[in-house]
């Protein structure tokens, strides 16, 4: 990875200082020894640009110490007698329908590859780029449309301690047998129209650092034992890729910062969690499919994250579903002192959020203590569709939704927002905008209220009736529900003076606004209880088709904004 460093400050009495131009006469004495005086600085000039870049050099990836091609060990430029594969001696080595050994070296290396080309290592992994010398570790690979770069090894297939950064239109099939298929140990980075197929008995793309992938072909990645996709940092998708990611026996895609998916498609299947983010889930513009199955312990969490928020806008489509003992399509949770997070806002797009009960046949039966002392079993599992809770966040815990069509449901609730406390005095809520009730009908926002073990349990939940429940199994609490925009009657020709400008949108998640509480209202014309209207149908249709006209007439503004500048 290329080291950091500060452009040294300049001394400030003599950058920037004005020196007064001298008269005409001065001007002709100091023309005689002028010559003298530019070479020197020509000189002293040269010496010192030169003792800054020494300097600098070892911080910078520059080129490759040494290389292995087969086996065998290169210090200088190398090559074979067929021409599958050269090494200039610096930086740069070029595959050309290659079938042979593994490739490794220390300092910076381009993979550039033509043709058909195979990497198979045993023990070893197939390509590796670590720290050299003098020079950080950097693996570039890059290919020519119509080209692939295949290769496997029983070890890591694609290794760098530091960065790796994937490009061009040719395609990278990683294969480990017993690690990952993909491991970088600093930022990981694929872009190009090239696709890429990671698949690893550990994990299939791993990255120590970040994980960019921006404006890319399809990225597939598999895991076997660990993440499809793990990063210690930050997962940004974007620029119009497609990513898949699944686990035969973890999470699908696991980010220890946040995931952030723009203008892109999000396909994930994983054991326990489809995507665990734990600094937060945004979702601008984007198509999103996640499935999660039961772990080990009889958990399953679609789309989570720990300690902060959920966000899905700007006419993003997300299917989310996930089957356990306990279970949940959306869940944020944060039981942190002064942490934000334990939000989900929704706004100008569609969801389909299910969770359904599994039985699992471990654990003993769950007990609670009612406000009188007694305590009972409590019922098997606990499965929404979606859930926001907080215990001792900066916010309680906050369900909004905006302009947007929701469909939920949940063996146990549709959805739940709850929020913990000593005193009872924080609530959980829900909040819509925009949008009714369409299902169940009569359905609206009602309260729950609950002392389990001597804490405050207190939030919302859709449902029936005007009593305070004291249990998400209540009966009262819907277990499917609809939200949507109100439908638009067709509007006939306005007078002039009745014509009234367009509502602005407001943000999903505004900074520092005053947030109003806003009462859902059930349509009058709500369609049967149990009868739920599928992702995507034509009211969903037009929230994306407004939202995507909108967004082309944003992006046209601030271009012709950019030209007037």
């Amino acid at each position: 990875m290329a080291a950091l460093f500060t452009t040294p400050k300049r001394n400030d009495t003599t950058a920037g200082t004005h020196v007064a131009e001298p008269d005409v006469r001065r001007r002709i004495g100091l023309a005689h020894g002028s010559w003298r005086r530019v070479t020197r600085r020509i000189v002293t000039g040269a010496v010192c640009a030169l003792t800054v870049s020494s300097l600098l050099m070892p911080s910078v990836s520059l080129a490759a110490e040494w290389v292995k091609v087969g086996g065998n060990k290169y210090n200088t430029a190398a090559s074979d007698e067929a021409g599958t594969w050269s090494w200039d001696g610096a930086d740069d080595l070029k595959l050309n329908n290659y079938n042979g050994g593994e490739i490794q070296a220390a300092g910076k290396l381009n993979v550039n590859y033509s043709g058909t080309n195979i990497v198979t290592a045993e023990w070893i992994e197939s390509i590796n780029v670590s720290h050299g010398t003098n020079e950080n570790a950097e693996l570039n690979i890059q290919g020519d449309a119509g080209s692939t770069l295949s290769v496997t090894s029983t070890e890591d297939a694609i290794l760098s301690t530091g960065n790796i950064n994937i490009d061009g239109a040719g395609s990278v099939n990683a294969t480990s047998t017993g690690f990952d298929a993909i491991n970088a140990g600093g930022d990981l980075a694929i872009k190009g129209s090239g696709n890429v197929n990671a698949t690893g008995a550990s994990d299939g793309i791993r990255a120590n650092g970040n994980i960019t992938i921006d404006d890319s072909g399809a990225v597939t990645a598999r895991a076997t034992k660990d993440k499809g996709i793990g990063t210690d940092k930050n997962l940004t998708i974007k620029g119009g890729g497609t990513v898949e990611a699944s686990s035969e026996k973890d999470a699908a895609v696991e980010a220890k910062g946040s995931l952030a998916a723009t203008n892109a498609s999000l396909n994930v299947n994983g054991v326990e969690y489809g995507v665990y983010a734990h600094k937060g889930i945004t979702l601008d513009h984007a198509n999103v499919t996640v499935r999660a199955s039961k772990g080990r312990y009889g958990g399953a969490i679609a789309l989570f994250t720990y300690q902060d928020d959920i966000v899905v806008k700007n006419g993003s489509t997300v299917d989310a579903f996930a089957e356990g003992e306990v279970s949940a399509a959306f869940s944020t949770r944060n039981d942190r002192p002064n942490e934000e997070g334990g939000h989900i806002y929704i706004s100008d797009s569609v969801v389909k959020a299910i969770a359904r009960y599994v039985e699992n046949g471990d654990g003993p039966i769950p007990y609670s203590e009612n406000q009188d002392g007694e305590t009972s079993p409590e019922p098997q599992g606990e499965n929404i569709g979606i859930i926001a809770q907080t215990s001792e966040g900066v916010t309680p815990a906050v369900i909004s939704i905006i302009r947007s069509k929701v469909t939920a449901e949940g063996d146990t609730a549709a959805i739940f927002a709850r929020a913990m406390s000593a005193d009872g005095k924080t609530i959980g809520t829900i909040k819509i905008e925009n949008a009714a009730i369409q299902t169940p009908e009569g359905g609206k926002v009602i309260d729950y209220r609950k002392l389990r073990n001597g804490i405050y349990e207190a939030g919302q939940a859709i449902g029936t009736g005007d009593a305070v429940i004291d249990s998400p199994y209540n009966e009262a609490v819907a277990k499917s529900m609809v939200i949507a925009p109100p439908e638009v009657a067709k509007p006939e020709d306005p007078k002039p003076d009745e014509t009234k400008p367009a509502e602005s949108k407001q943000d999903p998640k505004p900074e520092g606004a005053k947030t109003t509480k806003t009462v859902a209202v059930a349509t009058t014309k709500a369609k049967a209880t149990g009868v739920l209207a599928a992702t995507g149908d034509t009211s969903g249709a037009a929230i994306v088709a407004t939202v995507l006209a909108g967004t082309a007439a944003i992006a046209a503004g601030t271009m012709a904004s950019r030209k007037r500048s």
